[in-house]
């Protein structure tokens, strides 16, 4: 993958990464915010971390921002463990949507080797940070993800049909291992309730399941 198309790809992502942010904020009183930041940044580093996808000066970005949060944060009482289960949960679910952006064909349908919003990002990226810079950004982002109409849909698989999710069958027990792991971890530091999560994982495999066979 070429430099730009690596970058265009970033950009992306992250107007995707803010959306989802988004919709967790929207899950709690205003009040809560730096608690849903809080858990949002946990699970971001514990995924990032267990991916070996993920760049690792995308690691180590992750884990110095968590660090600063970390430090200025109260104790976890119960309504920070409810919020960072609840946020876990909501992860996994972002994670097996039906939509474009889990599809297989994205990058294809993105046309990521022709986007120019790569360059921009990647002037960004090294310090450039302008308005007219961000601006030009979000026109690209917004452009690109015309192509992909049912990014924020849970029934991709009925609307394109050309849809196919990026976790086979035979690959989808590796990503609840994974939650499953993160899962543990976060008991063990924050005392989440862990057999919640299990039923939940278990009623998203099952939806998962059945939006496979429809």
């Amino acid at each position: 993958m070429t430099e730009d198309k690596t970058y265009s790809k970033y950009a992306i992502l992250c107007e995707l990464n803010s959306r989802e942010f988004k919709r967790k904020l929207d899950l709690f009183p205003a009040e809560m915010r730096f608690f849903v930041i809080l858990a949002n940044s946990i699970i971001g580093a514990a995924n990032a971390k267990k991916v070996q996808e993920t760049p690792e000066a995308v690691v180590k970005d992750g884990e110095d921002f968590l660090s600063k949060l970390l430090g200025i944060s109260p104790e976890p009482d119960d309504s920070f463990r409810e919020i960072l289960a609840t946020c876990l949960i909501e992860t996994i679910k972002d994670e097996l949507r039906y939509c474009c952006s889990n599809c297989a064909h994205f990058d294809k349908c993105l046309d990521l080797d022709n986007l120019s919003v790569g360059m921009l990002f990647r002037r960004r990226a090294m310090g450039e940070e302008t308005e007219e810079l961000r601006n030009q950004t979000a026109r690209g982002v917004a452009e690109a993800l015309q192509r992909t109409p049912y990014v924020d849909s849970d029934s991709a698989h009925t609307l394109c049909k050309d849809f196919r999710h990026q976790y086979s069958a035979s690959r989808i027990g590796e990503v609840f291992a994974r939650y499953s792991e993160i899962a543990g971890e976060l008991r063990n530091a924050f005392g989440i309730d862990y057999k919640r999560i299990q039923q939940e994982m278990i009623a998203i495999n099952m939806a998962f399941s059945g939006r496979a066979k429809e």
